[in-house]
């Protein structure tokens, strides 16, 4: 009868244990900028979200944002003649430890997990009618368009969305910088 009180009590014991480390796993992983998608989100990609807000705008309607303040989205060969040409700023959404670990070279860190704790030195050194292309990890990663709508609420005014981000820029190879160690 012992026995089976101490097996049932480890049973319990070893499920208690396991839905507990899965809930602060689940909790990190809601946490962390970076996290693992776990449920495919419904919601469009940036580019979609650019091109019905413009469609909206050339028809008329009145959308969330007034067409003086729609934010363009541009690619990867668009940010990369900006950069080849030394226009701007480029500005990285993504988590600050992505950015010191690579980052497109000459970029700023502006983190949208970070935003408000980094903005004030940001905007030092940064003028409000400066050229910003913002990017984030890639083309479903949200940071560079919540990034792009925080500054452009704060008064910054010539802002572009380097929707492809990251990734593309990567997979060109474009010039990067950072400490990533190669193993």
């Amino acid at each position: 009868m012992k026995e089976k009180q101490a097996a049932g009590s480890i049973v319990l014991t070893s499920i208690i244990i396991t839905l507990a480390v899965s809930g602060i796993g689940l909790v990190f992983n809601m946490i962390n900028p970076n996290g693992i998608t776990l449920v495919n989100s419904s919601s469009p990609p940036l580019v979609e979200i650019a091109e019905a807000k413009q469609d909206k705008v050339r028809e008329g309607s009145s959308g969330d944002v007034p067409a003086a303040e729609e934010i363009e989205v541009i690619t990867l060969l668009e940010a990369k003649a900006f950069f080849e040409r030394g226009e701007g700023f480029f500005v990285d959404a993504r988590s600050e430890y992505k950015y010191y670990e690579l980052h497109i070279s000459g970029a700023l860190s502006l983190s949208a997990s970070k935003f408000d704790s980094r903005y004030e030195d940001f905007s030092d050194v940064i003028a409000k009618d400066a050229l910003l292309i913002i990017y984030c990890h890639s083309i479903t990663c949200p940071y560079s368009d919540i990034v792009a709508r925080k500054l452009r609420g704060l008064g910054y005014t010539n802002i572009k969305v380097f929707a492809g981000g990251w990734v593309e820029w990567l997979q060109a190879r474009y010039p990067v910088q950072g400490f990533k160690v190669d193993s």
